[in-house]
C-alpha cells in the first residue's frame, strides 16, 4: 500500500466523515426552531411519543409578553393541561383524555372571540375558557411559538407548509462517568459568550448546571449549588487564565468521583475539586452529593448558550464483556449508543437467567437490571461422547476378531517365526513401546474430556442479579 492509499484509508475511517474513532461523530448542537403561528388560522399540530418523556411544554409569544401551555403526565391515561402567564398562578385543568399507547396527535388553537382554548387529541376535542387572570395576555395576537427544553414528549410538528418535521431532541444521551462531554465553540466576536450545559439523571428529576462564560480573554466558571465549595472561593467569579487564545476551541468536561476537569484545545485549564476531605462546610457536602449523581444526559441550554456549535457523540457498542460468553444480540454489533437491543443465546448455549433486553452504553458497556447468563449446552457434547464410545466399541470388536485370526496364523507359522531373520526381537520391542504410548495418550485424552464435561456442567458465568450496569472488562465488573 503506497502513501496515497494510506492517506485515503485514514480519511475514510476518520476525519472525512467527522468521526473520532469508535463511531464517535461530531454533530451540530441541536436547537429548536421558533414557529410562526397565530394559533387561530394556523393551529399548532404536534405528535407526542410517551416513550421519550411525559411533558409537552410550549412557550407562546404574542406581540407583547408571553405565556406557556403545558400538557403533563402524558404517560398517564388522563394528562393535565396547565396554562401559565408570567406573574399569575398557573391555571390547572384536568382534561380527561383517555390515552392508550405511546403515539398521539394533538392540535392546539384558540378563539379570541369566545375567549376559548381548543385542544384536541386523536380527533377528540376539549374546550377550555381563558383563565380569569390577566385576560389581556390570553387575547393578544400570537406571533410565534417555541418548544422549550422541558418539552420531552413532542416528537414531531407540522411546519408552515403543513409538513411533518422531526423535533430536535436537545437532551443528549451520554454517561458522564464513562465518557467526557466534548464540544466546540467558535468565538469570532468580541461580545460576551456563554456555554451553559445542564446535566440530568436518567429520570430527569435531578440536574445540575455547568456554566463557562467569557468576555475576550476573561474566562469565568460556575457550577450550580457549588459556589463556595472548593476552598471557599466564589465560583461566580472564579477565573482561569491559561486558555489557548484560539477562535475555534474544543472543550472537554471530564468528571471523576472527586473533581471536574476542564480542558480546552488539549490544555487542562481548571480542576474543580468538590470531594476534598478538608472542605467540610455544608455547601461542599451538598455539592459533593450533587456531583456524585449518575448523569446520563446533558443539554446545551438554549436560553443562555449561544457559543457551542458542535458536540461529540458517545461511542458505539463494538463488543461484549468477557463474562458474556455465548450471549447473542439482535440487531448485531456495532450498535448506536443508548439503543435498546434484544438478548438471546448463541447456538450451543442455553439462557438460564437475566434480562432479555439491554441498553448500549458504548464500547463494551451495557445497561441492565439482571446480567444475561448463557450456559453451554452439554447435551451435544454427550451425544458426541456416546458416538465416540460406540466407535471405540466397534473398533475393539474388530481388534479382537483380528487377534483371533492372527493367533491361528501364528500357530501355523511357528516354525517360520522361530527361524525368522535377525532383528525380529527389536521390531517387537518397538511395537510394544508404540502400543504403550498409545495407551498413555488415550488416557490423557479421556481425562481432558472428563474435565471439559465437568466444567460444562458448572455455571458458565457469575450472575449479577440486582446490579444496574456492567462495564468494560478491566474497568469494573458491575455498577450498582
Amino acid at each position: 500500500m503506497n502513501l496515497l492509499q494510506v492517506v485515503l484509508v485514514t480519511c475514510l475511517l476518520s476525519a472525512c466523515f467527522g468521526e473520532d474513532g469508535g463511531g464517535r461523530v461530531w454533530k451540530t448542537v441541536p436547537r429548536r426552531p421558533y414557529l410562526k403561528s397565530d394559533l387561530e388560522s394556523t393551529p399548532l399540530e404536534i405528535q407526542t411519543d410517551s416513550r421519550l418523556g411525559d411533558t409537552v411544554y410550549i412557550q407562546v409569544y404574542p406581540v407583547v409578553g408571553e405565556y406557556s401551555i403545558q400538557i403533563s403526565n402524558i404517560l398517564d391515561s388522563s394528562p393535565i393541561v396547565l396554562l401559565i402567564a408570567p406573574g399569575f398562578p398557573g391555571t390547572l385543568i384536568q382534561n380527561y383524555f383517555n390515552l392508550t399507547g405511546p403515539i398521539h396527535e394533538w392540535k392546539i388553537s384558540k378563539d379570541n372571540k369566545y375567549s376559548k382554548f381548543k385542544i384536541s387529541c386523536d380527533g377528540i376535542e376539549k374546550i377550555y375558557d381563558f383563565p380569569s387572570s390577566d385576560q389581556d395576555t390570553w387575547k393578544r395576537q400570537v406571533d410565534e411559538i417555541k418548544f422549550m427544553p422541558f418539552d420531552t414528549a413532542t416528537s414531531r410538528y407540522k411546519d408552515s407548509n403543513w409538513t411533518w418535521q422531526d423535533l430536535a431532541q436537545v437532551r443528549l444521551p451520554n454517561r458522564l462517568s464513562l465518557y467526557p462531554i466534548e464540544f466546540k465553540t467558535n468565538d469570532a466576536s468580541s461580545a460576551r459568550q456563554y456555554t451553559h450545559i445542564t446535566l440530568y439523571t436518567a429520570d430527569f428529576k435531578a440536574e445540575t448546571k455547568v456554566d463557562i462564560q467569557w468576555d475576550n480573554d476573561d474566562y469565568q466558571f460556575w457550577i450550580d449549588q457549588c459556589n463556595r465549595c472548593d476552598g471557599g472561593q466564589s465560583y461566580a467569579q472564579t477565573r482561569f487564565t491559561n486558555v489557548p487564545n484560539d477562535i475555534e476551541q474544543t472543550w472537554k468536561l471530564e468528571l471523576s468521583p472527586s473533581q471536574l476537569d476542564i480542558h480546552c484545545n488539549g490544555v487542562k485549564v481548571y480542576s474543580y475539586v468538590y470531594n476534598n476531605p478538608q472542605y467540610s462546610n455544608s455547601a461542599c457536602i451538598g455539592c459533593t452529593a450533587q456531583m456524585n449523581m449518575q448523569f446520563e444526559y446533558f443539554e446545551f441550554n438554549e436560553a443562555n448558550d449561544k457559543a457551542a456549535v458542535e458536540y461529540l457523540t458517545p461511542p458505539q457498542c463494538t463488543g461484549l464483556p468477557e463474562s458474556w460468553a455465548g450471549v447473542k444480540m439482535e440487531p448485531e454489533l456495532p450498535l448506536p449508543y443508548n439503543s435498546r437491543v434484544s438478548v438471546s443465546c448463541a447456538d450451543g448455549y442455553n439462557k438460564t437467567s437475566g434480562d432479555s433486553e439491554v441498553v448500549c452504553l458504548g464500547e463494551e458497556n451495557f445497561g441492565f437490571n439482571s446480567q444475561p447468563i448463557c450456559r453451554k449446552d452439554c447435551s451435544d457434547d454427550k451425544k458426541d461422547d456416546d458416538k465416540d464410545d460406540n466407535k471405540d466399541h466397534d473398533k475393539d470388536d474388530d481388534k479382537d476378531h483380528d487377534k483371533d485370526d492372527d493367533k491361528d496364523k501364528d500357530d501355523d507359522d511357528d516354525d517360520k517365526q522361530d527361524h525368522g531373520k535377525d532383528g525380529g526381537g527389536s521390531k517387537m520391542l518397538y511395537l510394544g513401546i508404540g502400543l504403550g504410548a498409545g495407551f498413555v495418550v488415550g488416557s490423557l485424552i479421556g481425562l481432558v474430556l472428563y474435565l471439559v464435561k465437568a466444567k460444562c456442567s458448572r455455571s458458565a458465568g457469575r450472575s449479577n442479579a440486582g446490579a444496574s450496569y456492567v462495564v468494560k472488562n478491566n474497568k469494573a465488573n458491575v455498577y450498582s
